[in-house]
């Protein structure tokens, strides 16, 4: 385990292969977040501006990150397991090679950024925003999209047939190639005015 105080004396504030439990990250003293080869767990990050973010090989774990903005972040073989992320901003950032498990993104956004080599198991996206988002190798595997809104984001390639929504805000063009359950093929059509007639 590494000291947070310790951490918190080195100017470049990267944390390298170390493990950090319990700590409270407030932005005056955390300007940037660099991890290489870390787990981060039981931390509140919550409230931050995290520009220029760089993670790569990072575990998150039960942590905090509520009302937090990544602008122009690099993540690569991060993991977010069990975290709250409520009002979350990902803005024109890349993301690869990315899961997130049984966490929640209610009121989250995720804009102008490419995602590739992504897994999203069991999370919430309540009244989430992806706006200008470039997918390739997404999975939402048992996720909540309940009003989650798809602007100008092609779900093309991308399987939601195991998610649940009780609405969706999305394009008729941005939904073509979309892979859904025959549940919510009825569903979408309802939602976009057509008229679903049994034999």
């Amino acid at each position: 385990i590494f000291a947070y105080d310790a951490v918190q004396k080195d100017e470049d504030q990267i944390f390298d292969g170390v493990e950090i439990i319990g700590a409270r990250f407030r932005a005056e003293e955390l300007g940037r977040l660099i991890s290489y080869g870390s787990v981060i767990k039981d931390c509140n990050l919550s409230d931050n501006e995290f520009d220029g973010a760089d993670l790569t090989d990072t575990r998150f774990i039960n942590c905090d990150f509520s009302n937090t903005t990544f602008n122009k972040a690099s993540m690569h073989r991060v993991e977010f397991i069990n975290c709250k992320m409520t009002g979350v901003n990902f803005d024109e950032s890349i993301m690869k090679h990315i899961k997130l498990q049984e966490s929640l993104l209610n009121f989250s956004g995720i804009h102008e950024s490419k995602l590739e080599n992504v897994l999203f198991d069991e999370t919430r996206f309540v009244t989430a925003d992806f706006f200008n988002v470039k997918f390739k190798n997404i999975e939402f595997e048992k996720c909540n999209l309940t009003e989650s809104r798809f602007i100008d984001t092609s779900l093309a390639g991308v399987d939601i047939s195991s998610s649940y929504f009780e609405s969706l805000s999305i394009k008729r063009e941005d939904l073509a190639g979309c892979i859904v359950s025959s549940m919510q093929a009825v569903q979408m059509a309802t939602l976009m005015g057509l008229v679903v007639k049994d034999e």
